[in-house]
This record gives structure tokens, sequence and C-alpha cells, in this order.
């Protein structure tokens, strides 16, 4: 976190009662946002890959509040971070099949600003999530030099 909400792999959004779960297919990785509870003290969280996220809905919008990632874990663009970094994100459709999240970092201890930067998905009908294995080799990289993914095709 919050490098997994930037993915070139295909993520999925799944709310059931009290949590929204984000499966991204990239590594199976697997983030838990609990619905409409406080967020803990950043001290009283065991520090992981994607940190403790709580988060509740503000109309269309679900708010996002993230502590306690791992410094270890490299941030946006492997931007460092203290275990103080606090994200905080605004997810919302601005489309049919457009949804933007709008993701803040506050860090006192490496940042001088808060840093707000907005990553976008758009919804793929009809995709299926498929199995994360390294050896898939679904990236190429076209004639521009640009890297790219096969996807998965119906």
């Amino acid at each position: 976190m919050p490098q997994m909400m930037s993915a070139i792999y295909p993520v999925e959004f799944l709310q059931t009662s009290g949590q929204v779960t984000i499966v991204a297919e990239a590594m199976s990785q697997v983030r838990r946002i609990y619905l409409d509870k406080p967020q803990a003290k950043i001290e009283d969280v065991p520090p992981g890959y994607f940190g403790h996220s709580v988060g509740r809905w503000d109309g269309d919008t679900l708010v996002v509040d993230t502590v306690g990632v791992k410094e270890e874990v490299l941030g946006y663009k492997d931007m460092p971070h203290s275990g103080e970094m606090r994200i905080r994100e605004r997810i919302r459709l601005v489309a049919p099949d457009v949804m933007h999240d709008e993701i803040t970092i506050e860090d006192a201890v490496v940042l001088e600003k808060p840093f707000t930067y907005t990553v976008g998905f758009r919804r793929l009908t009809g995709y299926e999530m498929l199995e994360y294995v390294c050896e898939n080799n679904r990236d190429y990289v076209d004639e521009n030099g640009v890297t790219r993914m096969h996807l998965q095709s119906k």
C-alpha cells in the first residue's frame, strides 16, 4: 500500500457486510477495508504490507484511512516512508464504468506536506480474474516500447 492501488493487473472490489475486499490479480494480493469502525492508534497496529484500513461511506464515496504499513514496503513510485505514514483515500465512480481513487499520503517524518494523486480504474465487463503465477508471462513490450499485458479473450 499504496502501490497495490496502482497495479497494472486487474483489481476486483467486493463489498460484503462490514467490509470492502480488494483483490489484485497480481500476486493474488488481498486488502480488507473494515467499514464503520474506528481506526486504531498507529502504535497499536502491527506493521503489515497493506496496513490496517477502515472506511465509511460519505454519500457515493468510500472514504478510507490506512495506517500501519511496514517501513520496508516501498510506497508510491518507491517513495520512502516512516511508521507514521497515514494514507487517506476517496474512492468513487466518476462514470458508469470508471472509478477514481484519490490517494493522499501524509508522513510528517519524510514529507514536507501531504502528497495527493489519483488513479483510475475502468470496468472490464465479463472479465474473470486469473490465477497469478510468475510464469504466466502475460506482459510484453509493444512496437513503441510500452509494456502491455495480454488479456484473456472470450
